[in-house]
C-alpha cells in the first residue's frame, strides 16, 4: 500500500462546483467535482452554490466536507484521483491508480507484470509511462487477469 495516504492542507470553494486544492505534498490544483457529484444522488444538494461555496476540510486533512463530516463529504483519496486525473499528471495518475487498488509498488508490479523498479520510476515520474502500460492498468480495472 501506498506509504502515506493524502491530506488535505487548504480548500476554497471556486465557481461552477471547482475546489482549489492544496495536498500535504503541497501539490496544488483546482478541481472539478460536477461529474463526480453528478454521479452520486447523496451529494446533489453541493449543486447549490451557497452550500457548495461552505467547503471545509475534514478533520487531519481527510477529505472535503459541506455539513460536518456527515453524508456530504468527499474523500481526499478521491479528491487526489480527481485532481490527478484532470490534471494530465501521468505521475500522480499512477500514485492515484495505485491507491486507489490498494497496490504497493510489488502488488502493482505483479498485476501488471512488470518489475517493481518500473512500477516506481512510473510512480515518480522518472519515466514516462507508456501507453501499453496505460492500458493495461485500465485492463486490471476491468478485472483482466490475463
Amino acid at each position: 500500500m501506498r506509504e502515506k495516504l493524502p491530506k488535505i492542507t487548504r480548500a476554497t470553494a471556486l465557481p461552477n462546483m471547482c475546489v482549489a486544492v492544496c495536498f500535504e505534498d503541497g501539490w496544488s490544483v483546482d478541481v472539478d467535482l460536477a461529474p463526480f457529484v453528478s454521479d452520486f444522488k447523496s451529494l446533489k444538494p453541493l449543486k447549490e452554490a451557497t452550500l457548495f461555496s461552505r467547503v471545509a476540510i475534514e478533520e487531519f486533512g481527510s477529505g472535503l466536507t459541506w455539513d460536518d463530516e456527515g453524508p456530504l463529504s468527499i474523500a481526499a483519496t478521491t479528491v487526489y484521483r480527481l485532481a490527478a486525473e484532470q490534471s494530465g499528471d501521468a505521475a500522480r495518475s499512477f500514485d492515484a491508480w495505485m491507491m486507489q487498488n490498494g497496490f504497493s509498488a510489488s502488488r502493482a508490479a505483479d498485476a501488471l507484470g512488470m518489475s517493481r523498479r518500473n512500477i516506481i520510476n512510473y510512480r515518480t515520474a522518472t519515466r514516462p509511462i507508456p501507453k501499453v502500460v496505460r492500458l493495461a492498468c485500465k485492463a486490471v480495472d476491468l478485472g483482466y487477469h490475463g
